[in-house]
């Protein structure tokens, strides 16, 4: 990687880490910014994130770009960047939504650029370059979703990007990677949503500074980019609505059982849940 140029593509959680992450990194790439927010560019210049701040235009002339924005936006700017890369070059993304991105990325590239998906399983409820960490991806996950249109050399540069950040890379289908965080992902960050909401149009307005350490623990995604989650459940509306109408029926069991007064059959329920939680 030592002598490659990385462009990251939006300094914002994501992209601001992954720049602060590679700084002065034994063999770590010189890499290139760009974001529309200024303040954002201007900080990362500051913290020595990034060697350069640049156009679009500029950026689509590095060796590897990663693009770092909401899931609904990458593909746009997927589109626009891959018809400028030069042969040779990788293009990948951050978005945690795969199939549909991989598809936008592989038909945007032009002949002799290769798309390759990725996510890395990091994050806060904050947003913005003022939140990124330099230790984000330390021990954390990167998934990579390689296709048929990629060769084991490109994944390898992009693995080793991941990897120089402090992440671990694992690789899996980019279809079965939309299913599985349907579930581990999207739909708690959806019903941690729906549950704010709930108390917030409450008739009997529930004063929240009264919220036990429940609520507020598990609420705290909640917090998190409003934008970003309304592209996520979008780009990812059937496995979401699928794991959603699994929750339904599950909380409607707990439902009958509370109704019942199913004393054997709630303390299995909660049992189980437990059990599962537990082996985490």
């Amino acid at each position: 990687m030592s002598g490659e140029r990385i462009g990251i593509l939006g300094l914002g959680l994501i992209g601001g880490s992954l720049a602060l992450a590679l700084r002065g990194k034994r063999g770590a790439p010189e890499v290139w910014g760009y974001d529309r927010n200024r303040e954002s560019l201007r900080m990362a210049l500051s913290d020595r994130a990034i060697a350069r701040a640049c156009t679009e235009r500029e950026i689509a002339s590095c060796d590897i770009v990663v693009v770092c924005v909401p899931v609904l936006r990458s593909v746009e700017f997927l589109r626009r960047i891959g018809r400028r890369m030069r042969p040779g070059a990788v293009l990948t993304d951050t978005g945690s939504v795969k199939a549909a991105v991989v598809r936008a990325g592989q038909e945007a590239v032009r002949d002799g650029v290769e798309f390759v998906g990725g996510h890395p399983i990091a994050g806060t409820e904050n947003s913005g370059y003022p939140a990124a960490d330099a230790s984000l991806f330390r021990g954390r996950t990167c998934i990579l979703t390689p296709t048929d249109a990629n060769t084991g050399a490109s994944l390898r540069r992009v693995e080793r990007l991941w990897k120089t950040a402090g992440a671990r890379v694992l690789r899996m289908d980019p279809r079965l990677h939309d299913h599985v965080f349907a579930y581990v992902s999207h739909l708690p960050h959806a019903v941690a949503y729906a549950l704010v909401h709930s108390v917030a149009t409450l008739d009997s307005k529930v004063p929240l500074g009264y919220s036990a350490g429940g609520f507020r623990d598990f609420t705290r995604i909640a917090s998190s980019n409003p934008e970003m989650w309304k592209d996520i459940v979008l780009q990812n509306r059937r496995e979401v609505l699928g794991a959603v109408g699994h929750y339904r029926r599950n909380l409607s069991l707990l439902e009958g059982l509370i109704r019942r007064g199913d004393e054997a059959g709630l303390l299995a329920y909660f049992r189980k849940s437990k059990k599962t939680r537990d082996g985490l």
